[in-house]
């Protein structure tokens, strides 16, 4: 059912993401492969809670809104519970609650059974995910002195949902549910959609369960003392009808999802150092982006983050891309390619698309088939575009790689025109408008509903030009003025260059408020700046568009006890009329916009600011579980002995959240590559006091590998080459 134009009278943020009020307080267990991923609580469960994002998804789609191990009708009591630490598996350890003697199970002739006392049986539970199938085991173990009799039963539902109707997206109807299918050891669930796609969640139990209904399969077992009984279910998503995927056995496809994600992370750049904590920081992040990671045609894409965002987007993908170019050179080329690959070439209102326009957002799944939602793809972003030529050419910076610069130089061109086109409102600067009537508001990366305001509150008219969209169209075109050179178009060249101080010169002089010693969040369609406070501009200090002379003030009121909550950056000054510390963009701290502020910082030599926000980042690091940063957390003022406020609906894991402790380690090394003259040079490189040494073996620069130590010293940091493979140079300039 496509959307019509009275959508518009949808009030408010047609894309908030709901909270449920008792899902929040679950912790959650996350896996996935490809685009096929499940949310579980702690036990393993998926369980069935109002507007909770619990289930098992692909394609868009959750599959399996409710699956729960019952051991005579009860929770087992969890134990422990723990993913592997390559992504792969989870093994939760269950045992089960007191049992009464009237509860228990027992056959004709035998006396009444006693009651089965807690923590006598252990489950075993171990869940993996591999393509569309989802696979559990339940390994039930007895350690009671006597035999006696166990109900175990799996409980099942599939709504079938697409991933937008779980965040509480308004749908008018949806599609029937078809009748289910039972046979002996196997159910079939499905559901044909108003796109008229049939869905199907195929639950395949072994052995057959004793009774198998179409929500419940309990198996009944007479367990001796010490025997284990090994439960399985293997759960097969599709979409559409069947393909020729073949199904493994869980240890088989566990053996090859294994061995996928070996090959995966062979040739990866590896990085120890000496602080335990900091360690374990990078080798949290570094499994949270394998997680995330897809495979596309042109190799590994990464997802913007679990749940709600498991979906290319051009933004996230790209600054993801950035933050571990140096260390996974390869993620920027893949993504360089799907961006170009899915490149607007024609306009389309409706996704508010325009030649050469980098797209924002990729969905497949019901509503995106019956166009309820733009995402088709959508490319209501104003910088995906200039940031898809800051990443080509940066990628050229550590790469040298000629062939694919030449292989979407074209696609670099359509997004020159686009960028020289888009100004078409006055001024010279980058800017968005809505066109789409169920597109994104705002299409800057804070592109909540009441992001972009006036200082008395009111919300900024299109057509609108935010603070960092500038930033990031001056390093595009000088991105794209590198990529000219190599390839030989050197009056491009010269052309980007001249625009890139033509942006330099009108941003001071639109943007600057003088009183405030900082740079306005945005110019609304009449010119009128956006006279707040806020964190966007820490990007122009990322990118260098801000002038040097400027650069120490606005470190300076990043600084201040308005912005800085001593974990993070506020998005929005604490003095500001719209602040609120538990919103979305207006006083939350996200992780990777102040790792974008503080890279700027070292950028211009501003250390003791970035050495700041590297410790509130990494300290803020200590208190998340798993060593895990979220896509965002509240913006209340740090409190002694205590940790940051969670955000209720934040994605963890999330990618450029994942990507942040790589942006600031490469941002302490003060790496400046140079594939075409063979050099990597360490610019003032400098560590943080609470970190001695670092080292990263398999630096790739050109065609050369590089092994590393960095060690703290009392002003800068000592740079060794431990070996070298190809004869790239090393140059240390403190």
């Amino acid at each position: 059912m496509a959307a019509g134009p009275d959508d518009d009278l949808v009030v408010g943020d047609r894309y908030y993401i709901l909270a449920s009020s008792v899902a929040a307080d679950l912790p959650r267990l996350v896996l996935k492969h490809d685009d096929a991923f499940l949310v579980a609580d702690r036990r393993g469960d998926f369980p069935s809670l109002p507007g909770a994002e619990f289930g098992f998804y692909a394609e868009g789609t959750r599959f399996l809104h409710r699956l729960e191990l019952r051991v005579y009708g009860r929770k087992p009591l969890l134990l422990n519970a723990a993913v592997s630490d390559d992504g792969v598996e989870a093994a939760i350890d269950l045992a089960n609650a007191d049992i009464p003697d009237e509860e228990m199970l027992g056959t004709s002739g035998e006396p009444a059974p006693a009651a089965l006392p807690g923590r006598t049986v252990r489950i075993h539970r171990l869940v993996t995910v591999y393509r569309h199938h989802l696979y559990q085991t339940a390994i039930v173990e007895s350690f009671a002195r006597e035999a006696h009799w166990l109900e175990v039963a799996w409980e099942f539902g599939a709504d079938f949902a697409d991933v937008f109707d779980v965040r509480g997206h308004p749908r008018r109807r949806r599609g029937v549910d078809l009748p289910p299918c039972v046979d002996r050891a196997a159910v079939l669930l499905r559901y044909r959609g108003c796109d008229d796609v049939t869905r199907a969640a195929a639950l395949h139990f072994a052995p057959a369960p004793t009774r198998l209904e179409a929500g419940r399969a309990v198996h009944t077992l007479r367990l001796a003392p010490g025997e284990r009984v090994e439960l399985g279910l293997t759960v097969r998503a599709t979409v559409g009808a069947p393909t020729a995927l073949r199904s493994l056995g869980r240890p088989a496809a566990l053996a090859e999802r294994r061995a996928l994600a070996a090959q995966r992370r062979a040739g990866d750049t590896t990085i120890a150092a000496d602080h335990p904590a900091f360690q374990a920081w990078v080798d949290r992040s570094q499994s949270d982006l394998q997680l995330l990671m897809t495979e596309r045609a042109d190799g590994l894409v990464p997802d913007a983050g679990i749940p709600w965002y498991v979906a290319p987007f051009g933004r996230d993908s790209v600054i993801t891309a950035l933050q571990i170019l140096p260390f996974q050179p390869d993620v920027a080329r893949a993504t360089l390619a799907f961006l170009a690959h899915h490149q607007a070439s024609s306009e389309d209102a409706f996704t508010d698309a325009e030649p050469g326009k980098i797209l924002h957002e990729y969905r497949t799944g019901e509503l995106a088939a019956c166009r309820e939602i733009p995402f088709v793809p959508y490319y209501g972003s104003v910088d995906a575009t200039p940031l898809f030529l800051v990443l080509l050419g940066e990628y050229l910076r550590w790469t040298g790689d000629l062939p694919l610069a030449r292989a979407l130089w074209p696609a670099a061109e359509r997004a020159l025109a686009w960028m020289a086109r888009s100004p078409v409102h006055g001024g010279g600067f980058l800017r968005y408008q809505r066109r789409s009537h169920i597109g994104l508001e705002h299409q800057g990366w804070k592109d909540s509903q009441d992001a972009i305001m006036h200082a008395a509150g009111e919300p900024a008219k299109a057509p609108i030009a935010v603070v960092e969209a500038q930033a990031y169209h001056f390093a595009a075109l000088l991105g794209a003025a590198r990529a000219a050179d190599v390839l030989g178009h050197a009056e491009v060249a010269r052309e980007c260059r001249r625009g890139a101080e033509a942006v330099r010169e009108r941003f001071e002089t639109h943007f600057w408020m003088p009183d405030e010693r900082f740079y306005a969040l945005a110019l609304d369609g009449a010119d009128a700046p956006c006279r707040v406070v806020a964190s966007n501009p820490g990007h122009c200090l990322w990118t260098g568009l801000a002038r040097a002379d400027r650069a120490e003030a606005v470190a300076r009121r990043l600084l201040a006890e308005d912005m800085f909550t001593g974990w993070g950056l506020r998005t929005l000054s604490a003095h500001e009329r719209l602040y609120n510390p538990m919103s979305y963009h207006n006083g939350s701290v996200w992780p990777h916009d102040t790792a974008l502020a503080a890279a700027g910082m070292a950028r211009y030599g501003l250390v003791e600011p970035f050495m700041t926000l590297v410790t509130g980042l990494f300290q803020a690091v200590h208190h998340m579980e798993g060593a895990r940063l979220p896509e965002l957390f509240c913006g209340f003022p740090r409190a002694e002995r205590h940790g940051p406020t969670r955000y209720p609906v934040a994605c963890a894991p999330q990618a450029w959240a994942a990507g942040v402790v790589f942006h600031l380690l490469g941002a302490m090394m003060g790496f400046e590559a140079d594939a075409g003259e063979n050099r990597l040079t360490f610019l003032h490189p400098r560590l943080p006091p609470w970190l001695g040494w670092v080292e990263i073996r398999g630096l790739r620069l050109a065609r050369s590998r590089l092994d590393v130590r960095v060690t703290r010293g009392r002003e800068s940091a000592a740079v060794e080459l431990l070996s070298r493979t190809g004869d790239a140079e090393i140059v240390v300039r403190r």
